[in-house]
């Protein structure tokens, strides 16, 4: 399943469609030049994500630092990780395994999940996991991934099967290998991320008003600088830089969903004057308002921002 946008909730969290309840499983192919945006922004979720590249190099940016990943390599993102993952080249593609810990765990009271499976989620030492080639036990969960993708899109009876069968094996390479970090006291939580997710949600509220560092700055409850070192420990962005894309983003939308003018377009998004919106929608696009939906309407690709 391609996606073209992805879709979250008041908080920015993911919204994830599993195609049955009862086997929370599914896995996206993401083919970046087909997004409407060119990347996937800053979003988190509850769902266990396993991301393998699949062509070109890819860059997640995750726990303040940027991984760049390339064909056959994956990276694990634990839950309710805050993350992005942008394209280094044009035909970049990769897949995402999306799954709830009950695939792993059965029971809500179970042993196993008690002891093996929140015990990862709940560490704040394993955000992420990147797995390479060069090491055996990050190339067999890699091996595993391939085998996951192949029963789920050519699926025989009893594939459900299959797929759980990986995916607790994928599991527990993981928590053999990495059991001194799982075990480990707690590291330091920095305040970082929860500061930036709740500024974030500031944001995504009130873009279409007037909105001033201090205003991002008060809706966390911290000064103006502390703010700006926050949002560059995390996105490596300012707050105002990130307001900014978050406004053309949402100018996509419009571009993409109705005809209402770019003016008018420019006016509901919180921009004050056409010239700046032109000019910063470009910026983070590559292309201008009328350029971008003259590539929607004739079904070509919006140029990479990259």
């Amino acid at each position: 399943m391609q996606l073209f946008r992805i879709e979250v909730d008041d908080d920015n969290r993911e919204i994830v469609k599993y195609k049955s309840g009862d086997f929370p499983f599914l896995i996206y192919t993401d083919e970046f030049r087909l997004f409407d945006e060119g990347y996937i922004r800053w979003h988190w979720h509850k769902d266990l994500q396993i991301s393998y590249v699949l062509n070109d190099d890819i860059c997640f940016q995750v726990g303040g630092k940027e991984i760049v990943l390339v064909p056959g390599e994956g990276i694990i993102f634990n839950s309710n990780v805050l993350h992005q993952i942008k394209p280094v080249n044009y035909n970049c593609k990769m897949i995402s395994i999306m799954f709830d810990q009950s695939l792993i765990t059965g029971s809500e009271h179970s042993l196993i999940r008690k002891k093996y499976v929140d015990a990862v989620i709940n560490t704040n030492n394993l955000d992420f996991v990147v797995l390479k080639r060069d090491i055996d036990w990050q190339n067999e969960i890699l091996k595993y991934i391939e085998q996951t993708n192949s029963a789920y899109n050519s699926p025989d009876y009893g594939y459900e099967l299959e797929i759980v069968n990986n995916i607790n094996w994928i599991w527990l390479k993981l928590i053999r290998n990495l059991k001194d970090k799982i075990q480990s006291p707690p590291k330091k939580v920095s305040p970082d991320d929860e500061r930036v997710k709740t500024a974030i949600n500031y944001i995504k509220v009130n873009y279409t008003h007037e909105i001033s560092l201090d205003d991002i700055a008060k809706s966390c409850n911290i000064s103006k600088s502390e703010c700006c070192r926050s949002f560059k420990r995390v996105l490596k962005m300012t707050p105002f830089e990130y307001l900014m894309e978050y406004r053309v983003l949402k100018a996509t939308e419009y571009l993409y969903n109705t005809d209402e003018s770019i003016s008018n377009i420019c006016m509901n998004v919180g921009f004050n004057g056409i010239s700046y919106f032109g000019k910063t929608f470009k910026k983070f696009m590559n292309c201008t308002p009328s350029e971008y939906r003259n590539y929607i309407k004739n079904n070509k690709n919006v140029p990479s921002n990259k």
